[in-house]
């Protein structure tokens, strides 16, 4: 950074950063539209179900319990990708919090969002989970790589709901910086 700086004082040239660039994109563009809510019962209880669709058509739903200023910590679990597994296999799977328990530590706290996102699962991916647990009982299956681009469209949906603190219910890990969307990971 140091060159790059005296660099740009000789050429007279401004520098910005990846997280300015986001900032300015995410006030000025969206990948998101929130196209209903509604209340949603499910087994670990009530929740405000918001419906989103990306874009692309995507379709990403937030389950939301209680309120929360832009000061709270807010409990967060953001689950990707959403597979119809997540409500039908109870044994090891390849997320680090599964789907059933994120919901009921959301319940609990009283006070929290999970967002479940669609990354557009084919039907040959799921098939392929399903047959790799049945020759592998004992052993979870391995998570796929991680899309970046779904970290926006997540980012954006935690900011629409009013999210700016979160604690994140998930295995720490390498991710990109949500400072550029107004966004902080205590």
């Amino acid at each position: 950074l140091p060159d790059l700086e005296a660099f740009a004082r000789t050429h007279g040239l401004k520098i910005g950063t990846i997280a300015a660039l986001i900032e300015h994109r995410s006030h000025t563009e969206t990948l998101i539209e929130r196209v209903g809510r509604r209340s949603l019962a499910t087994a670990a209880g009530e929740f405000d179900c918001s419906i989103f669709r990306d874009r692309a058509g995507g379709l990403h739903l937030a389950l939301a319990k209680g309120r929360w200023t832009p000061a709270d910590e807010v409990l967060v679990r953001v689950h990707e990708p959403l597979s119809v597994l997540d409500l039908l296999d109870s044994g090891p799977s390849g997320h680090s919090w599964p789907l059933v328990r994120a919901l009921a530590a959301v319940q609990d706290s009283g006070c929290g969002v999970a967002v479940l996102l669609n990354c557009g699962e084919d039907a040959r991916a799921l098939a392929d989970k399903l047959l790799a647990a049945n020759d592998r009982p004992t052993a979870a299956p391995r998570g796929g790589q991680r899309d970046l681009r779904t970290y926006g469209i997540g980012a954006q949906i935690l900011r629409e709901l009013g999210v700016r603190r979160m604690r994140l219910l998930g295995s720490p890990r390498r991710m990109p910086s949500m400072v550029g969307y107004g966004l902080e990971v205590t």
